[in-house]
Protein backbone atom coordinates (compact mmCIF):
# COMPACT_ATOMS: atom_id res chain seq x y z
CA UNK A 1 0.00 0.00 0.00
CA UNK A 2 1.18 3.49 -0.79
CA UNK A 3 0.07 6.75 0.69
CA UNK A 4 -0.33 9.71 -1.62
CA UNK A 5 3.05 10.99 -0.38
CA UNK A 6 5.07 7.89 -1.10
CA UNK A 7 3.72 6.67 -4.37
CA UNK A 8 5.23 9.26 -6.73
CA UNK A 9 8.74 8.04 -6.03
CA UNK A 10 7.76 4.39 -6.08
CA UNK A 11 5.46 4.27 -9.06
CA UNK A 12 8.04 2.90 -11.50
CA UNK A 13 10.80 1.43 -9.44
CA UNK A 14 8.95 -0.64 -6.82
CA UNK A 15 6.11 -3.18 -7.12
CA UNK A 16 3.41 -2.69 -4.51
CA UNK A 17 4.09 -4.51 -1.21
CA UNK A 18 6.95 -6.45 -2.82
CA UNK A 19 4.63 -9.48 -2.95
CA UNK A 20 4.98 -12.17 -5.60
CA UNK A 21 1.53 -13.09 -6.91
CA UNK A 22 -0.10 -15.09 -9.65
CA UNK A 23 -0.85 -13.30 -12.91
CA UNK A 24 -3.47 -13.52 -15.61
CA UNK A 25 -3.47 -12.22 -19.15
CA UNK A 26 -5.41 -8.98 -19.65
CA UNK A 27 -7.11 -10.37 -22.73
CA UNK A 28 -8.87 -13.05 -20.70
CA UNK A 29 -10.53 -10.35 -18.63
CA UNK A 30 -12.38 -8.98 -21.62
CA UNK A 31 -14.82 -11.88 -21.41
CA UNK A 32 -14.81 -12.18 -17.61
CA UNK A 33 -18.03 -11.50 -15.74
CA UNK A 34 -16.41 -10.95 -12.37
CA UNK A 35 -13.53 -8.87 -11.07
CA UNK A 36 -10.10 -10.32 -10.32
CA UNK A 37 -9.95 -11.49 -6.70
CA UNK A 38 -7.57 -13.34 -4.39
CA UNK A 39 -3.85 -13.31 -5.13
CA UNK A 40 -4.32 -12.89 -8.85
CA UNK A 41 -2.65 -9.95 -10.62
CA UNK A 42 -2.82 -8.66 -14.16
CA UNK A 43 0.07 -9.00 -16.59
CA UNK A 44 0.75 -7.18 -19.86
CA UNK A 45 -1.82 -4.49 -19.12
CA UNK A 46 0.16 -2.02 -21.20
CA UNK A 47 -0.65 -4.06 -24.31
CA UNK A 48 -4.35 -3.36 -23.76
CA UNK A 49 -4.59 -0.25 -21.55
CA UNK A 50 -8.26 0.36 -22.35
CA UNK A 51 -9.40 -3.01 -20.98
CA UNK A 52 -12.05 -2.75 -18.28
CA UNK A 53 -10.51 -4.64 -15.38
CA UNK A 54 -13.61 -4.17 -13.20
CA UNK A 55 -16.48 -5.58 -15.28
CA UNK A 56 -18.57 -5.97 -12.13
CA UNK A 57 -19.24 -2.59 -10.56
CA UNK A 58 -21.04 -1.39 -7.48
CA UNK A 59 -24.57 -0.28 -8.24
CA UNK A 60 -26.39 2.00 -5.83
CA UNK A 61 -29.84 0.87 -4.66
CA UNK A 62 -33.20 2.42 -5.40
CA UNK A 63 -34.75 2.81 -1.97
CA UNK A 64 -38.50 2.83 -1.47
CA UNK A 65 -39.85 5.54 0.80
CA UNK A 66 -41.36 3.69 3.74
CA UNK A 67 -44.57 5.51 4.53
CA UNK A 68 -44.66 7.31 1.16
CA UNK A 69 -45.77 10.55 2.75
CA UNK A 70 -43.97 12.21 5.64
CA UNK A 71 -45.58 10.75 8.74
CA UNK A 72 -43.51 12.98 10.99
CA UNK A 73 -44.68 16.51 10.30
CA UNK A 74 -42.34 17.54 7.46
CA UNK A 75 -39.29 16.71 9.57
CA UNK A 76 -37.87 13.98 7.40
CA UNK A 77 -37.41 13.03 3.77
CA UNK A 78 -35.90 9.56 3.47
CA UNK A 79 -33.12 9.05 0.96
CA UNK A 80 -33.95 7.30 -2.29
CA UNK A 81 -30.45 5.85 -2.64
CA UNK A 82 -27.13 5.65 -0.79
CA UNK A 83 -26.26 9.31 -0.23
CA UNK A 84 -22.76 9.36 1.26
CA UNK A 85 -20.90 6.76 -0.81
CA UNK A 86 -19.84 6.75 -4.43
CA UNK A 87 -17.52 4.46 -6.38
CA UNK A 88 -16.41 5.31 -9.91
CA UNK A 89 -14.51 2.99 -12.25
CA UNK A 90 -11.77 3.85 -14.73
CA UNK A 91 -10.39 0.79 -16.56
CA UNK A 92 -7.58 -0.25 -14.19
CA UNK A 93 -8.49 1.82 -11.13
CA UNK A 94 -11.50 2.89 -9.11
CA UNK A 95 -12.13 5.79 -6.76
CA UNK A 96 -14.12 5.49 -3.55
CA UNK A 97 -15.64 8.77 -2.39
CA UNK A 98 -16.73 9.08 1.24
CA UNK A 99 -18.94 12.15 0.98
CA UNK A 100 -19.43 12.43 4.73
CA UNK A 101 -15.80 13.41 5.27
CA UNK A 102 -15.20 14.35 1.61
CA UNK A 103 -12.32 11.90 1.30
CA UNK A 104 -11.38 9.87 -1.77
CA UNK A 105 -9.31 6.71 -2.05
CA UNK A 106 -7.81 5.45 -5.31
CA UNK A 107 -7.65 1.68 -5.69
CA UNK A 108 -5.71 0.30 -8.67
CA UNK A 109 -5.62 -3.25 -9.95
CA UNK A 110 -2.63 -5.34 -8.92
CA UNK A 111 -0.26 -5.76 -11.86
CA UNK A 112 -0.99 -2.29 -13.24
CA UNK A 113 0.10 1.20 -12.25
CA UNK A 114 -2.11 4.06 -11.07
CA UNK A 115 -2.33 7.03 -13.45
CA UNK A 116 0.44 9.56 -12.83
CA UNK A 117 -1.93 12.51 -13.07
CA UNK A 118 -4.12 11.13 -10.28
CA UNK A 119 -1.09 10.41 -8.12
CA UNK A 120 0.39 13.86 -8.62
CA UNK A 121 -2.94 15.62 -8.06
CA UNK A 122 -2.73 15.01 -4.31
CA UNK A 123 -6.50 14.60 -4.22
CA UNK A 124 -6.64 11.14 -2.65
CA UNK A 125 -6.12 10.25 1.01
CA UNK A 126 -4.75 6.83 0.06
CA UNK A 127 -3.62 5.15 -3.13
CA UNK A 128 -3.43 1.39 -2.84
CA UNK A 129 -3.34 -1.82 -4.81
CA UNK A 130 -6.32 -4.20 -4.97
CA UNK A 131 -7.12 -6.87 -4.11
CA UNK A 132 -5.73 -5.60 -0.81
CA UNK A 133 -3.21 -7.94 0.83
CA UNK A 134 -1.95 -6.10 3.89
CA UNK A 135 -4.71 -7.01 6.33
CA UNK A 136 -7.25 -4.91 8.23
CA UNK A 137 -7.35 -3.25 11.64
CA UNK A 138 -10.93 -2.83 12.83
CA UNK A 139 -11.91 -0.05 15.23
CA UNK A 140 -15.55 -0.92 15.97
CA UNK A 141 -17.85 -3.93 16.22
CA UNK A 142 -20.14 -2.34 13.60
CA UNK A 143 -17.45 -3.11 11.01
CA UNK A 144 -17.51 -6.85 11.68
CA UNK A 145 -20.78 -7.79 9.87
CA UNK A 146 -19.64 -6.65 6.42
CA UNK A 147 -16.37 -8.53 6.86
CA UNK A 148 -18.20 -11.73 7.75
CA UNK A 149 -20.80 -11.39 5.01
CA UNK A 150 -18.01 -11.12 2.44
CA UNK A 151 -16.02 -14.05 3.85
CA UNK A 152 -13.04 -11.91 4.85
CA UNK A 153 -12.42 -12.89 8.48
CA UNK A 154 -8.84 -13.95 7.76
CA UNK A 155 -8.10 -10.44 6.51
CA UNK A 156 -8.64 -9.06 10.02
CA UNK A 157 -5.26 -8.73 11.72
CA UNK A 158 -6.14 -6.50 14.67
CA UNK A 159 -8.98 -4.98 16.65
CA UNK A 160 -8.74 -1.76 18.64
CA UNK A 161 -10.36 -1.56 22.07
CA UNK A 162 -12.24 -3.80 24.46
CA UNK A 163 -13.07 -7.12 22.86
CA UNK A 164 -15.77 -8.08 25.37
CA UNK A 165 -18.31 -6.37 23.10
CA UNK A 166 -17.46 -8.64 20.15
CA UNK A 167 -20.18 -11.26 19.67
CA UNK A 168 -18.80 -12.99 16.55
CA UNK A 169 -17.80 -16.54 17.56
CA UNK A 170 -15.16 -16.74 14.84
CA UNK A 171 -13.49 -13.41 15.62
CA UNK A 172 -13.43 -14.35 19.30
CA UNK A 173 -11.82 -17.66 18.34
CA UNK A 174 -9.21 -15.84 16.27
CA UNK A 175 -8.53 -13.50 19.18
CA UNK A 176 -8.15 -16.45 21.55
CA UNK A 177 -5.70 -18.09 19.14
CA UNK A 178 -3.65 -14.92 18.69
CA UNK A 179 -4.59 -14.69 15.02
CA UNK A 180 -6.07 -11.25 15.67
CA UNK A 181 -4.11 -8.77 17.76
CA UNK A 182 -5.98 -6.77 20.37
CA UNK A 183 -4.60 -3.24 20.13
CA UNK A 184 -4.87 -1.08 23.23
CA UNK A 185 -7.54 -3.36 24.66
CA UNK A 186 -8.37 -5.92 27.33
CA UNK A 187 -6.35 -8.92 26.15
CA UNK A 188 -2.70 -9.69 26.89
CA UNK A 189 -1.59 -11.09 23.55
CA UNK A 190 1.51 -13.19 24.14
CA UNK A 191 4.12 -12.32 21.53
CA UNK A 192 2.20 -9.28 20.36
CA UNK A 193 2.44 -6.95 23.36
CA UNK A 194 4.87 -4.55 21.76
CA UNK A 195 3.06 -4.19 18.47
CA UNK A 196 -0.35 -4.17 20.15
CA UNK A 197 0.32 -1.32 22.54
CA UNK A 198 -1.04 1.28 20.09
CA UNK A 199 -2.18 1.70 16.51
CA UNK A 200 1.14 3.32 15.69
CA UNK A 201 3.07 0.37 17.12
CA UNK A 202 0.88 -2.05 15.20
CA UNK A 203 1.46 -0.21 11.91
CA UNK A 204 5.19 -0.22 12.57
CA UNK A 205 5.02 -4.01 12.61
CA UNK A 206 2.40 -4.26 9.84
CA UNK A 207 3.03 -1.25 7.58
CA UNK A 208 0.72 -2.44 4.79
CA UNK A 209 -2.34 -2.88 7.01
CA UNK A 210 -5.41 -0.69 6.53
CA UNK A 211 -7.05 0.99 9.50
CA UNK A 212 -10.83 1.16 9.11
CA UNK A 213 -11.90 4.25 11.03
CA UNK A 214 -15.33 5.43 12.10
CA UNK A 215 -17.21 8.45 10.72
CA UNK A 216 -15.67 10.86 13.23
CA UNK A 217 -12.12 9.51 13.11
CA UNK A 218 -9.33 11.52 11.55
CA UNK A 219 -9.37 10.87 7.78
CA UNK A 220 -5.74 12.03 7.58
CA UNK A 221 -4.46 9.43 10.05
CA UNK A 222 -1.88 6.98 8.75
CA UNK A 223 -3.19 4.13 6.59
CA UNK A 224 -6.78 5.06 7.50
CA UNK A 225 -9.95 4.71 5.46
CA UNK A 226 -13.03 6.21 7.09
CA UNK A 227 -16.30 4.22 7.04
CA UNK A 228 -19.42 6.38 7.44
CA UNK A 229 -22.29 4.01 6.69
CA UNK A 230 -23.92 4.76 10.05
CA UNK A 231 -24.59 8.31 8.87
CA UNK A 232 -26.98 7.24 6.11
CA UNK A 233 -30.62 7.88 7.03
CA UNK A 234 -32.09 4.58 5.83
CA UNK A 235 -31.44 0.95 6.70
CA UNK A 236 -30.81 0.10 3.06
CA UNK A 237 -28.32 2.96 2.71
CA UNK A 238 -26.42 1.98 5.84
CA UNK A 239 -26.18 -1.64 4.73
CA UNK A 240 -25.09 -0.67 1.22
CA UNK A 241 -21.71 0.44 2.58
CA UNK A 242 -20.76 -3.24 2.36
CA UNK A 243 -19.64 -2.13 -1.12
CA UNK A 244 -16.84 -0.08 0.48
CA UNK A 245 -15.35 -3.21 2.02
CA UNK A 246 -16.00 -5.25 -1.12
CA UNK A 247 -14.19 -2.73 -3.36
CA UNK A 248 -10.95 -3.39 -1.45
CA UNK A 249 -11.08 -7.02 -2.61
CA UNK A 250 -12.82 -6.63 -5.99
CA UNK A 251 -15.88 -8.38 -4.55
CA UNK A 252 -18.49 -5.97 -5.90
CA UNK A 253 -20.41 -8.81 -7.51
CA UNK A 254 -20.79 -10.48 -4.13
CA UNK A 255 -21.74 -7.29 -2.30
CA UNK A 256 -24.32 -6.41 -4.97
CA UNK A 257 -25.95 -9.80 -4.54
CA UNK A 258 -25.93 -9.61 -0.74
CA UNK A 259 -27.32 -6.08 -0.62
CA UNK A 260 -29.92 -6.84 -3.27
CA UNK A 261 -31.17 -9.95 -1.48
CA UNK A 262 -31.41 -8.11 1.84
CA UNK A 263 -33.38 -5.26 0.29
CA UNK A 264 -35.66 -7.68 -1.55
CA UNK A 265 -36.59 -9.40 1.72
CA UNK A 266 -37.08 -6.05 3.48
CA UNK A 267 -39.35 -4.73 0.74
CA UNK A 268 -41.26 -8.01 0.65
CA UNK A 269 -41.96 -7.89 4.40
CA UNK A 270 -43.11 -4.29 4.05
CA UNK A 271 -45.39 -5.06 1.10
CA UNK A 272 -46.92 -7.95 3.02
CA UNK A 273 -47.58 -5.72 6.01
CA UNK A 274 -49.27 -3.05 3.94
CA UNK A 275 -51.31 -5.71 2.21
CA UNK A 276 -52.44 -7.28 5.47
CA UNK A 277 -53.09 -4.02 7.34
CA UNK A 278 -55.20 -2.23 4.74
CA UNK A 279 -58.84 -2.85 3.95
CA UNK A 280 -60.01 -4.79 0.88
CA UNK A 281 -61.31 -1.68 -0.83
CA UNK A 282 -57.86 -0.11 -0.53
CA UNK A 283 -56.00 -3.04 -1.95
CA UNK A 284 -57.22 -3.61 -5.49
CA UNK A 285 -54.03 -5.55 -5.97
CA UNK A 286 -52.85 -7.68 -8.81
CA UNK A 287 -49.99 -10.12 -8.61
CA UNK A 288 -47.45 -7.68 -10.05
CA UNK A 289 -48.74 -4.53 -8.37
CA UNK A 290 -47.02 -3.18 -5.28
CA UNK A 291 -48.97 -1.79 -2.36
CA UNK A 292 -49.46 1.93 -2.01
CA UNK A 293 -47.33 2.56 1.08
CA UNK A 294 -49.70 5.34 2.08
CA UNK A 295 -51.64 5.43 5.33
CA UNK A 296 -55.28 5.98 4.45
CA UNK A 297 -56.82 9.08 5.93
CA UNK A 298 -58.81 8.24 9.03
CA UNK A 299 -57.26 4.79 9.50
CA UNK A 300 -53.99 5.69 11.22
CA UNK A 301 -55.42 5.39 14.73
CA UNK A 302 -56.63 1.86 13.93
CA UNK A 303 -53.14 0.53 13.40
CA UNK A 304 -51.35 -1.41 16.18
CA UNK A 305 -49.20 0.83 18.37
CA UNK A 306 -45.53 0.25 19.12
CA UNK A 307 -43.62 1.61 22.12
CA UNK A 308 -39.85 1.59 21.58
CA UNK A 309 -38.15 2.60 24.81
CA UNK A 310 -35.48 1.72 27.35
CA UNK A 311 -34.22 3.04 30.68
CA UNK A 312 -30.90 4.84 31.15
CA UNK A 313 -29.88 4.96 34.78
CA UNK A 314 -29.26 8.50 35.95
CA UNK A 315 -31.09 10.05 33.01
CA UNK A 316 -34.53 8.52 32.44
CA UNK A 317 -36.53 6.80 29.73
CA UNK A 318 -35.23 7.06 26.17
CA UNK A 319 -38.06 6.76 23.64
CA UNK A 320 -38.39 6.94 19.88
CA UNK A 321 -38.25 10.42 18.42
CA UNK A 322 -39.26 9.99 14.83
CA UNK A 323 -37.18 10.85 13.11
CA UNK A 324 -34.24 12.82 14.43
CA UNK A 325 -30.99 11.24 13.25
CA UNK A 326 -29.69 8.17 11.52
CA UNK A 327 -29.67 5.72 14.42
CA UNK A 328 -33.45 5.94 14.88
CA UNK A 329 -34.01 2.97 12.58
CA UNK A 330 -36.99 1.92 14.70
CA UNK A 331 -38.94 4.74 13.07
CA UNK A 332 -38.29 3.27 9.63
CA UNK A 333 -39.08 -0.28 10.74
CA UNK A 334 -42.43 0.89 12.06
CA UNK A 335 -43.23 2.76 8.85
CA UNK A 336 -42.14 -0.26 6.79
CA UNK A 337 -44.60 -2.43 8.72
CA UNK A 338 -47.37 0.19 8.60
CA UNK A 339 -47.64 0.33 12.38
CA UNK A 340 -47.88 3.40 14.55
CA UNK A 341 -44.80 4.05 16.68
CA UNK A 342 -45.08 6.36 19.68
CA UNK A 343 -42.80 9.35 19.16
CA UNK A 344 -41.73 11.77 21.87
CA UNK A 345 -43.85 14.94 21.64
CA UNK A 346 -41.83 18.08 21.16
CA UNK A 347 -40.85 19.68 24.45
CA UNK A 348 -41.61 16.61 26.57
CA UNK A 349 -38.75 15.34 28.74
CA UNK A 350 -35.33 16.77 29.37
CA UNK A 351 -32.10 16.95 27.36
CA UNK A 352 -29.10 17.00 29.74
CA UNK A 353 -26.50 19.60 28.86
CA UNK A 354 -23.84 17.12 29.95
CA UNK A 355 -24.79 15.09 26.84
CA UNK A 356 -24.80 18.10 24.57
CA UNK A 357 -28.55 18.56 24.68
CA UNK A 358 -28.96 15.97 21.93
CA UNK A 359 -30.54 13.12 23.87
CA UNK A 360 -33.95 13.43 25.49
CA UNK A 361 -35.20 11.45 28.48
CA UNK A 362 -38.61 11.11 30.15
CA UNK A 363 -39.34 10.81 33.85
CA UNK A 364 -41.30 7.83 35.18
CA UNK A 365 -44.47 9.91 35.24
CA UNK A 366 -43.97 11.28 31.73
CA UNK A 367 -43.14 7.84 30.40
CA UNK A 368 -46.22 6.24 31.95
CA UNK A 369 -48.50 8.81 30.35
CA UNK A 370 -46.62 8.43 27.07
CA UNK A 371 -46.59 4.63 26.71
CA UNK A 372 -49.23 3.06 28.93
CA UNK A 373 -51.65 2.23 26.09
CA UNK A 374 -49.17 0.83 23.53
CA UNK A 375 -49.97 -2.63 22.12
CA UNK A 376 -46.35 -3.80 21.96
CA UNK A 377 -43.20 -2.65 23.73
CA UNK A 378 -39.67 -3.19 22.46
CA UNK A 379 -37.11 -2.62 25.20
CA UNK A 380 -33.90 -1.97 23.23
CA UNK A 381 -31.43 -3.30 25.77
CA UNK A 382 -30.30 -6.43 27.59
CA UNK A 383 -31.02 -4.94 31.03
CA UNK A 384 -34.77 -5.52 31.41
CA UNK A 385 -34.43 -7.46 34.65
CA UNK A 386 -32.34 -4.72 36.18
CA UNK A 387 -34.89 -1.98 35.49
CA UNK A 388 -37.72 -4.30 36.49
CA UNK A 389 -36.14 -4.81 39.89
CA UNK A 390 -35.51 -1.08 40.23
CA UNK A 391 -39.02 0.07 39.29
CA UNK A 392 -41.07 -2.86 40.59
CA UNK A 393 -43.89 -4.82 38.98
CA UNK A 394 -46.55 -2.41 40.23
CA UNK A 395 -45.16 0.28 37.95
CA UNK A 396 -45.10 -1.96 34.87
CA UNK A 397 -48.59 -3.35 35.51
CA UNK A 398 -49.86 0.07 34.44
CA UNK A 399 -48.68 -0.61 30.87
CA UNK A 400 -51.03 -2.46 28.52
CA UNK A 401 -48.16 -4.19 26.72
CA UNK A 402 -46.82 -5.60 30.00
CA UNK A 403 -50.22 -6.81 31.17
CA UNK A 404 -50.72 -8.59 27.84
CA UNK A 405 -47.20 -10.07 27.94
CA UNK A 406 -46.20 -8.20 24.81
CA UNK A 407 -42.82 -6.82 25.93
CA UNK A 408 -39.72 -7.65 23.87
CA UNK A 409 -36.03 -6.98 24.33
CA UNK A 410 -33.13 -7.30 21.88
CA UNK A 411 -31.49 -10.47 23.23
CA UNK A 412 -33.05 -12.93 20.81
CA UNK A 413 -29.71 -13.78 19.19
CA UNK A 414 -27.41 -12.97 22.13
CA UNK A 415 -26.96 -10.18 24.69
CA UNK A 416 -24.30 -8.28 22.71
CA UNK A 417 -25.21 -8.93 19.07
CA UNK A 418 -27.56 -5.97 18.60
CA UNK A 419 -24.72 -3.54 17.84
CA UNK A 420 -22.84 -6.02 15.69
CA UNK A 421 -24.40 -8.97 13.89
CA UNK A 422 -27.80 -7.26 13.77
CA UNK A 423 -26.28 -4.82 11.26
CA UNK A 424 -25.95 -7.75 8.86
CA UNK A 425 -29.66 -8.49 9.31
CA UNK A 426 -31.52 -5.16 9.26
CA UNK A 427 -34.14 -6.78 7.02
CA UNK A 428 -34.62 -9.62 9.52
CA UNK A 429 -35.32 -7.07 12.27
CA UNK A 430 -37.84 -5.49 9.90
CA UNK A 431 -39.49 -8.87 9.49
CA UNK A 432 -39.38 -9.29 13.29
CA UNK A 433 -41.17 -5.97 13.85
CA UNK A 434 -43.87 -6.90 11.36
CA UNK A 435 -44.21 -10.32 13.04
CA UNK A 436 -44.58 -9.12 16.63
CA UNK A 437 -47.07 -6.48 15.47
CA UNK A 438 -49.16 -9.17 13.75
CA UNK A 439 -48.84 -7.82 10.22
CA UNK A 440 -46.92 -10.60 8.45
CA UNK A 441 -47.63 -13.99 6.87
CA UNK A 442 -47.54 -15.72 10.25
CA UNK A 443 -44.61 -17.93 9.25
CA UNK A 444 -41.68 -15.82 10.48
CA UNK A 445 -40.53 -16.44 14.04
CA UNK A 446 -39.01 -13.30 15.52
CA UNK A 447 -35.25 -13.78 15.69
CA UNK A 448 -33.90 -10.59 17.25
CA UNK A 449 -36.85 -9.37 19.32
CA UNK A 450 -37.32 -11.72 22.26
CA UNK A 451 -40.55 -11.92 24.22
CA UNK A 452 -39.32 -11.49 27.79
CA UNK A 453 -42.11 -13.69 29.16
CA UNK A 454 -41.76 -16.69 26.85
CA UNK A 455 -38.44 -16.72 24.98
CA UNK A 456 -34.96 -17.62 26.24
CA UNK A 457 -31.95 -15.35 25.79
CA UNK A 458 -30.17 -16.31 22.60
CA UNK A 459 -26.74 -17.94 22.53
CA UNK A 460 -24.35 -17.56 19.61
CA UNK A 461 -23.32 -20.82 17.92
CA UNK A 462 -19.76 -22.15 17.92
CA UNK A 463 -17.42 -21.02 15.17
CA UNK A 464 -16.86 -23.55 12.40
CA UNK A 465 -13.08 -23.23 12.51
CA UNK A 466 -12.62 -25.48 9.49
CA UNK A 467 -14.47 -22.91 7.37
CA UNK A 468 -13.32 -19.70 9.03
CA UNK A 469 -13.78 -17.69 5.83
CA UNK A 470 -17.16 -19.09 4.92
CA UNK A 471 -19.41 -16.05 4.25
CA UNK A 472 -22.04 -15.41 6.90
CA UNK A 473 -25.63 -16.13 5.85
CA UNK A 474 -28.52 -15.26 8.16
CA UNK A 475 -30.39 -18.41 9.29
CA UNK A 476 -33.83 -17.24 8.13
CA UNK A 477 -36.08 -18.12 5.22
CA UNK A 478 -36.67 -15.63 2.44
CA UNK A 479 -39.85 -13.58 2.64
CA UNK A 480 -42.68 -14.78 0.38
CA UNK A 481 -44.78 -11.97 -1.19
CA UNK A 482 -48.36 -12.69 -0.19
CA UNK A 483 -50.11 -10.69 -2.89
CA UNK A 484 -48.04 -12.19 -5.69
CA UNK A 485 -48.29 -15.70 -4.25
CA UNK A 486 -52.06 -15.51 -3.87
CA UNK A 487 -52.57 -13.40 -7.01
CA UNK A 488 -55.27 -11.55 -5.11
CA UNK A 489 -57.59 -9.02 -6.68
CA UNK A 490 -59.91 -7.22 -4.28
CA UNK A 491 -63.37 -7.02 -5.86
CA UNK A 492 -65.03 -4.83 -3.31
CA UNK A 493 -65.76 -4.54 0.37
CA UNK A 494 -65.58 -7.99 1.92
CA UNK A 495 -64.80 -9.84 -1.32
CA UNK A 496 -61.61 -11.61 -2.32
CA UNK A 497 -60.75 -13.34 -5.55
CA UNK A 498 -57.83 -15.74 -5.34
CA UNK A 499 -57.06 -16.27 -9.02
CA UNK A 500 -55.80 -19.51 -10.49
CA UNK A 501 -52.16 -19.61 -9.49
CA UNK A 502 -51.29 -23.24 -10.15
CA UNK A 503 -48.53 -22.40 -12.55
CA UNK A 504 -46.92 -19.88 -10.27
CA UNK A 505 -46.98 -21.54 -6.87
CA UNK A 506 -44.58 -24.40 -6.26
CA UNK A 507 -45.15 -27.29 -3.90
CA UNK A 508 -42.88 -25.64 -1.35
CA UNK A 509 -44.75 -22.35 -1.68
CA UNK A 510 -47.96 -24.24 -1.08
CA UNK A 511 -47.33 -24.21 2.66
CA UNK A 512 -46.93 -20.45 2.49
CA UNK A 513 -50.10 -20.23 0.40
CA UNK A 514 -52.16 -22.15 2.95
CA UNK A 515 -50.86 -20.07 5.84
CA UNK A 516 -51.31 -16.85 3.90
CA UNK A 517 -54.90 -17.74 2.95
CA UNK A 518 -55.67 -18.24 6.63
CA UNK A 519 -54.17 -14.88 7.50
CA UNK A 520 -55.91 -13.04 4.66
CA UNK A 521 -59.25 -14.71 5.33
CA UNK A 522 -59.22 -13.37 8.86
CA UNK A 523 -59.03 -9.83 7.52
CA UNK A 524 -62.26 -9.90 5.54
Amino acid sequence: MFTKLAIAAAIVTQPAFGIETNTVDTNTLLIDVENTIGDTCIKDFNTNPTADLFPTKWSSPSIKTYGDVDLYGAKFEPSVTTELLDITYHNNYKIIHNKFVNATYLLYQCGTEPPVEEVESGNHKLILEVPHKGGLLLTSTVQIPAIELLGLRSEVKAYVGNTKWISSPCLNHMLDEGEIINVDGDRDDVGHSESASSVEAFLAAYPDALVLGGPYDNPDAANTMVIAGSQENTNVGQFDWIAFYAALYNKEDMSNRIAGSAQQNYDCASENSYFLSTSPIQRKLKATTSTTRRVAEGEEDGRPTLLWASWFSGYGWSVASCPTYQSDTECEWAAACNVKILSRPEGVGNAPESLGGRYWYLSDEEFLEFGKDADRWVYKSQHWLKVFEEKGEEYFQQFKAYRNQQVYDTQGVSPNSWYEQRLAEYYVVGMDVCAIMGVDDGLHKSRWLRNIFNDPIGVMPQCNVAEIDEPYVAPVSDCMPIAATLNVVSEGEGEVNVKDNAGAVSAVQGFTLIASLAVVASLW
